[in-house]
């Protein structure tokens, strides 16, 4: 069981800081500390972009540029936040990781999109970072978050053999389709 300590100030956001270890025996560090996205955490959330297109380690990086050139991709966090927008920022002082969700509409989809009404969820943790529990204290809040705002599901996209998956699937997210290479899994909240 995860436990944490919540913060409240009236100067800050409300802050997690997270106190033991999370789920899949991955030890969060004591001096991570989330936080709500802010219309400043912009830039962030497309570098984070960056670290989840580009996610294998045996292949080149990509760049800022790829993404916001890449409109399926770049619609993830362009004017980041829109209406509706809800995502939180893992810092050690300095931003390390993102998880957000985004309400999608027909006209204009994203790689893991069910309907206007189910938000997509985006995130990503800087490659140091990874497999040391922050994604899985990010997605877990954003869940929780999304369970308060009253969503009744959230979708995501990630490739079949992304490592990431193993962290959805615990998360009880389940696939309902496959696409070129790539499953979107749902969560029912």
């Amino acid at each position: 069981m995860t436990t944490r300590r919540l913060v409240r100030s009236s100067s800050a956001p409300v802050r997690q800081r997270i106190l033991a270890r999370a789920s899949l025996g991955h030890t969060c560090p004591m001096d991570i500390v989330l936080r709500p996205a802010l219309a400043s955490d912009a830039s962030f959330l497309v570098d984070m972009l960056v670290a989840a297109a580009f996610w294998r380690p045996d292949q080149p990086s990509g760049s800022r540029d790829d993404v916001l050139n890449t409109p399926e991709l770049a619609h993830y966090a362009s004017g980041w936040p829109k209406p509706g927008d809800l995502g939180f920022v893992a810092e050690n002082d300095q931003p390390v990781g993102a998880a957000w969700l985004r309400f999608f509409p027909v006209h204009d989809p994203g790689f893991g999109f069910l309907s206007a009404d189910i938000p997509e969820v985006g995130m990503g943790v800087i490659r140091q970072w990874r497999s040391k529990g922050v994604g899985r204290r990010l997605l877990q809040t954003l869940i929780e978050a999304a369970r308060g705002a009253g969503i009744p599901a959230l979708s995501l996209s990630v490739e079949t053999d992304n490592y990431a998956r193993r962290l959805y699937e615990g998360c009880d997210f389940v696939a309902v389709a496959q696409v070129d290479g790539s499953v979107t899994m749902r969560l029912q909240l």
